[in-house]
């Protein structure tokens, strides 16, 4: 049985989505680049680190994706941030596996200054033990660097018995890098095949099963 749960946030407690894609429109136009025909084609960019996104999917060179941050920071933080929902059940599935006496914490490779606003916001911030995020200058941005710094913060040493919970293929390659478990949710923004590639431990397929399958207790009558 997982004893500690490392939630990842985007895709996986909230849906922010509008606020990260106008947010990324945002910065396309203030650079002079041509927004993506389908606002689909910027689904890959929800999840990794920033300035990798901004490498990944549109081509930047480490200075471009550098001035694409600065902008997309500036305005995030003024709009962006605020423009998520919090999945339906997961107020109550953090309730429950508090209740059961399970650590929580929040790994995010979102900056740590955001993190925390919007778990406050969503009204969260009760149930996590610790929220780690990247530093504003990029730093700690990968994730197998994230679940490392939130070990030190509980002074644990890796094991199989606390798990990563998130939506995207870095969020199961950092929890086997370091050593933990892995479980992938088929309701945020990576597809199954995704998540099966990366053979996390759990694939978790919606809000709901989200408790029972934390605590062993799927199937069970």
């Amino acid at each position: 049985m997982f004893t500690h749960l490392f939630f990842d946030l985007d895709g996986t407690l909230i849906d922010s989505k509008p606020g990260i894609f106008k947010s990324v429109l945002h910065t396309l136009e203030v650079m002079g680049i041509p927004a993506p025909l389908h606002e689909e084609e910027l689904n890959p960019f929800i999840g990794p680190p920033l300035r990798q996104s901004f490498k990944t999917l549109f081509g930047f060179s480490d200075r471009k994706a550098e001035e694409a941050t600065l902008i997309y920071r500036d305005f995030y933080g003024r709009e962006g941030m605020n423009m998520f929902t919090v999945y339906p059940g997961i107020p109550g599935a953090l309730e429950t596996l508090a209740a059961m006496g399970l650590s929580i914490s929040l790994v995010t490779s979102k900056a740590e200054i955001y993190a925390l606003k919007i778990v406050e916001k969503a009204d969260l911030a009760r149930y996590f033990s610790t929220v780690s995020g990247c530093e504003i200058n990029g730093n700690r941005s990968d994730k197998a660097e994230l679940i490392t710094y939130t070990l030190q913060k509980h002074d644990m040493l890796p094991g199989k018995e606390i798990v990563m919970i998130g939506d995207r293929y870095h969020d199961i390659r950092g929890a086997k890098l370091t050593g933990i478990s892995s479980a992938g949710v088929l309701y945020g923004y990576g597809s199954r095949g995704e998540l099966e590639t990366e053979k996390p431990d759990l694939i978790i397929p919606s809000h709901a099963d989200l408790t029972d399958m934390l605590t062993g207790n799927a199937g069970k009558c």
